[in-house]
């Protein structure tokens, strides 16, 4: 299963939570009203109140939760405890995790998420977050340090898995849906263990006879809290049953993908051995028991269990056959391909199809591609302020306009940083510009949202500078924008069927075969057979028409469109690019680009 089934298997899945949500609801509205009903002889009227107060608690609490967690795998973290690993001073357990997540990222062709510690001395870890663009990996003191590379690299791969099937988007949602069922019990807790005693003791200071009907009332209100409290734990059953309907059998689907990332079943399988059974956190939050459902192994006794015995995860890990991931050779056919950069379009063509869901994350060489990185660029673009002096620099490319812009618009510290940074980024590799993009989207996002604005104005204006956005300056901008402002708002559009947006798909197409630097003919040929494969006819567009603005118009259309039909879309973008088997940087940065753009990640093309 490739990760466009994945997506559309997790929006189906998020169609199961809504019916569990609204069956959970309606028996624990009939556990609330039908006592009521019998005690009350069926007053119409007060089994109607009672019935419009158990729905509004809960509604109101789901609705009030999901507007919590808008903000993303952040705020998940942060409502768990969680603290963000240190920009500077990390010691040598929290940097070995850093390069950890960062060569998982790369290799899968998402933006590094942001990393949180919870200091807890358990092995455990969680992802969170709406899209790839606000996503946080949660991860336990006891889980750097007692887990050896391999293991943590296990834990990690486990994660991303997580990321990569859709399944972080449904735990996220699942976490409002569990707090507004157990809403119940929770405002009867705070009814009888706050309100009812402070009007009992309100009423014991007066001596009148209206002291005494406060104390009634004081009992009366314990009553309820109480009647509440047994119907919460109701909804707390409920609760723990959609936890477990939901969660068991993607981790078993997890860890089976974390050995094909990382082609070892030794990393996660050690890291179960040393959990062994259920480790309850030691430093649990309020929030920890509606998250359960989101960590690497269960928090949290449950009656319920929202992940297998680990005994069985061990067994189905360590029973997966390692050699039989082997990639099998490339079947014969036709010429050798001719490559440039490395590439070929048979490498290009698997990696497309699959996408970050792939059987095989190159890791080994994401890591030698970070670490082709200047060490002052990577140190610039581990904070903040310096970050967007890199990405500056990588817009401006030395243009003569864009820099005389920075002079005037920036200070004279920043200014200098800047020209350094010039020089040491012109000497780089044409490849590194996503690999550095990805890796400073963490730290850009702990920008305030007025100094993201302000960063994203400057952005804008020095690729307007010269009066012409090119290529390089539409991928830095569409990326960016999508990493800093991007997450769930994009998410929850009405999908569209690919029929629909037949223009927009043209406009794409046109634009992502330019990037060969072909004649006139060769792009009409090469556009039409990318079109054919989709099934449509329409003339290739003019280039005037394939400029930043419209293209960046056209991403946003398509990415409303139903996974299989981003698989098929992206299946012609591929066709475009490796009609020659020629595949040039352009290209394969415009097909990431463009897959990054419609929330459908492409990892790193390999050499063969």
């Amino acid at each position: 299963m490739n990760f466009y089934e994945h997506q559309e298997r997790a929006e189906k899945k998020t169609a199961l939570i809504v019916f569990l949500f609204c069956l959970a609801v309606l028996c624990i509205v009939a556990i609330v009203v039908v006592p009521i009903g019998f005690a009350t002889a069926w007053d119409l009227q007060i089994v109607a109140v009672s019935l419009v107060v158990c729905v509004g608690i809960i509604g109101f609490a789901t609705l009030y939760k999901q507007r919590q967690l808008r903000g993303g795998g952040s705020t998940v973290a942060e409502m768990l405890g969680g603290v963000p690993i240190p920009l500077h001073n990390k010691n040598k357990e929290e940097r070995r995790l850093q390069n950890i997540v960062e060569e998982m990222a790369i290799a899968s062709g998402m933006p590094v998420p942001q990393i949180y510690i919870l200091e807890d001395e358990q092995i455990n870890a969680f992802a969170a977050g709406w899209s790839t663009d606000d996503v946080a990996i949660g991860v336990t003191r006891g889980c750097i340090e007692k887990l050896n590379r391999d293991e943590l690299q296990g834990v990690i791969a486990h994660e991303f898995s997580h990321i990569s099937h859709g399944d972080m988007r449904i735990n996220i949602r699942l976490i409002g849906i569990i707090f507004g069922i157990m809403a119940l019990g929770i405002t009867g807790w705070i009814l009888a263990r706050y309100v009812g005693p402070l009007v009992l003791r309100s009423s014991a200071r007066s001596r009148s006879k209206e002291g005494a009907g406060g104390a009634g009332i004081g009992l009366g209100i314990i009553v309820i809290g109480l009647f509440l409290v047994v119907c919460g734990a109701v909804g707390t059953f409920f609760g723990r049953m959609i936890q477990a309907a939901v969660s068991r059998q993607r981790e078993f689907l997890a860890d089976a993908s974390a050995v094909q990332f990382t082609r070892s079943s030794t990393g996660i399988g050690g890291a179960l051995r040393k959990i062994g059974g259920v480790t309850e956190l030691s430093h649990k939050t309020a929030e920890t028991g509606q998250c359960n459902h989101m960590f690497f192994s269960q928090a949290m006794h449950a009656v319920f269990a929202s992940h297998p015995p680990v005994t069985e995860r061990i067994a189905r890990v360590e029973g997966i056959d390692a050699q039989s991931l082997e990639a099998s050779p490339a079947q014969a056919g036709g010429t050798e391909t001719q490559q440039v950069s490395g590439f070929s379009s048979t490498r290009v063509s698997k990696v497309v199809k699959e996408g970050s869901g792939a059987t095989e994350l190159p890791v080994v060489p994401a890591r030698a591609l970070i670490e082709s990185i200047d060490l002052e660029i990577i140190a610039a673009i581990s904070d903040p302020w310096s970050a967007r002096l890199v990405i500056y620099a990588l817009v401006a490319r030395g243009n003569s306009t864009s820099h005389t812009y920075l002079a005037k618009h920036i200070s004279l510290a920043e200014f200098t940083e800047y020209t350094a940074l010039q020089v040491l980024l012109e000497n780089s590799q044409t490849k590194l510009r996503l690999p550095i993009f990805d890796l400073a989207a963490p730290v850009l996002r702990q920008l305030s949202k007025e100094q993201k604005i302000e960063f994203d104005r400057t952005l804008i204006a020095i690729t307007k500078s010269d009066g012409v956005v090119d290529f390089t300056e539409w991928v830095t901008v569409v990326v960016l924008r999508k990493h800093l402002f991007g997450g769930k708002k994009e998410i929850i559009k009405k999908k569209v069927p690919i029929a629909a947006i037949q223009k927009e798909v043209s406009l794409v197409l046109g634009f992502i075969t330019r990037c060969g630097g072909l004649q006139d003919d060769q792009n009409t040929d090469v556009y039409t057979k990318g079109m054919r494969f989709l099934s449509m006819s329409r003339d290739i567009p003019s280039e005037d028409n394939c400029t930043a603005k419209i293209i960046t118009q056209a991403l946003r259309k398509i990415q409303c469109m139903r996974y299989s039909d981003r698989q098929r879309f992206m299946e012609a973008c591929q066709i475009c690019v490796t009609h020659d088997g020629v595949i040039t940087e352009s290209e394969s940065e415009a097909i990431r680009a463009i897959g990054d753009s419609i929330h459908c990640p492409i990892p790193l093309f390999q050499k063969e």
